[in-house]
């Protein structure tokens, strides 16, 4: 598996550009060595560029017998909208369009996973950065709830950032997902073990908005995840309405929390409140929400701070910590169009199962 990988590299990087660091001869040894016996034996992934290794994310997938091959691209630090890769040449492609944008900030991870180079890679989701790239390249990409994956660096300050996955399908994401959650030593204030999920049939409640926002999603992408709803079974869309407040200030405080800034959060933490008191009020009449994950399908590949709107429906989920998984549902123009699913705190499970009747796997051409 992991030479097979390796050769998708060598076909696949020079024109996607998804590689940070490479290393070739550490999987094939770890690949030599590994214990069969484990879940993720000989399992190759892509580890995204500047985490840490010693990361729970790291540590638990490698104690359960995944091979690192290297570090995928993720955009460069400082930019005003991540949703772009970088490898330190070039700008990462979309494998559906060389001329477009694979998304970020995990750009490497999903476009080695939509090449079919890995079956999954980690991220870390602070405002949608995993998943707006499993979106523009029609794939997974699952941010569970607040706490789930454990953090290197303890409990956040403010709990934008979640550590997940992005990957081929839903269940190599969820079983992922299972295998490194619970408390660590290094955050003993994370969620508990969370058991792979069982998913379920339905039927589920759902409330559909195409925006959250005065965006309005484009007019095409609205229409392919309307219509992966009404096609789903086990899937009821009911007419719910909830207040949302719009997050943009809260955001940026908390994100300027999280960089250990001194910022006045009291105005972030109603926003915060609110929203998941509407939010609360709402899951009280359905079962989930589902909005597009992008308003748009991808951008150019150089494009990033003209398209900084594309994380409009994802980052309001990270300020309130809710679990959101983004699958394909639909092309528009030859481009993914994702489908995210919002589930109440805890319910993992629920956006998961629902995710499961709405996603339309997509077929690379050519790969």
């Amino acid at each position: 598996m992991v030479d097979e990988a390796v050769d998708g590299v060598a076909r696949w990087d020079p024109v996607l550009h998804f590689i940070d660091t490479l290393d070739v001869e550490g999987a094939r040894a770890r690949a030599s060595k590994v214990d069969l016996g484990l879940p993720l034996a000989g399992v190759p992934f892509l580890i995204k560029a500047r985490t840490s290794p010693q990361s729970p994310i790291i540590t638990r997938l490698l104690a359960a017998g995944a091979i690192p091959l290297g570090t995928s691209t993720r955009a460069r630090p400082g930019a005003v909208s991540q949703t772009f890769g970088w490898n330190g040449t070039d700008y990462t492609r979309n494998p559906w369009d060389l001329s477009r944008s694979p998304g970020g900030s995990s750009a490497g991870a999903a476009a080695a996973v939509a090449a079919g180079v890995v079956p999954i890679a980690t991220g870390g989701d602070s405002a949608g950065s995993l998943r707006i790239p499993a979106s523009f390249c029609g794939v997974v990409g699952f941010k569970g709830t607040a706490g789930r994956v454990p953090r290197v660096d303890g409990r956040s300050l403010a709990g934008l950032t979640i550590g997940g996955f992005i990957g081929s399908s839903l269940e190599d994401v969820a079983m992922a997902t299972s295998l490194v959650s619970g408390p660590d030593r290094l955050d003993p204030s994370a969620l508990p073990y969370w058991p792979e999920p069982v998913l379920g049939a339905g039927p589920w409640r759902v409330a559909y908005r195409s925006a959250l926002s005065p965006l309005a999603a484009d007019p095409a992408v609205d229409a392919v995840v309307r219509a992966s709803l009404a096609e789903a079974a086990g899937v009821v869309v009911r007419e719910a309405s909830f207040d949302w407040l719009p997050v943009d200030e809260a955001w940026l405080a908390f994100r300027d929390l999280e960089a250990g800034q001194a910022v006045a959060v009291s105005e972030a933490v109603r926003v915060r409140t609110l929203n998941s008191t509407a939010l609360a009020d709402l899951f009280s009449e359905v079962d989930v929400l589902v909005t597009p994950t992008t308003p748009t399908v991808a951008h150019g590949y150089d494009q990033h701070e003209e398209n900084i709107i594309v994380g409009d429906l994802c980052w309001g989920f990270n300020v309130t910590g809710h679990p959101a998984v983004s699958v394909p549902v639909g092309l528009v123009d030859g481009l993914p169009v994702g489908a995210q699913v919002v589930a109440p705190h805890g319910r993992d499970d629920v956006a998961l199962s629902v995710a499961a009747l709405l996603m339309k796997p997509l077929a690379l051409p050519g790969r």
